[in-house]
């Protein structure tokens, strides 16, 4: 797999996870939840994760 094929099956696969990320559904309450979730159980862990989240999002809308 060339270097450029490898680099668009990445931002693919990235776009999906935030498709299923950022997905919401409604309750028969009427309350919004997000039924994808990514669990840390250590907070500095969490912390970086969620880092990590917001710059990979924030490059695919800057490369869109």
């Amino acid at each position: 797999m060339s270097l450029t094929s490898k680099a668009q099956a990445y931002d693919v696969l990235v776009k999906e996870l935030f498709v299923l990320l950022d997905k919401t559904e409604t309750t028969d309450e009427g309350f919004a939840h997000r039924p994808v979730k990514i669990y840390c159980t250590r907070e500095q862990d969490r912390l970086q994760l969620n880092q990590i989240l917001v710059q990979l999002k924030h490059t695919l809308e800057d490369w869109g």
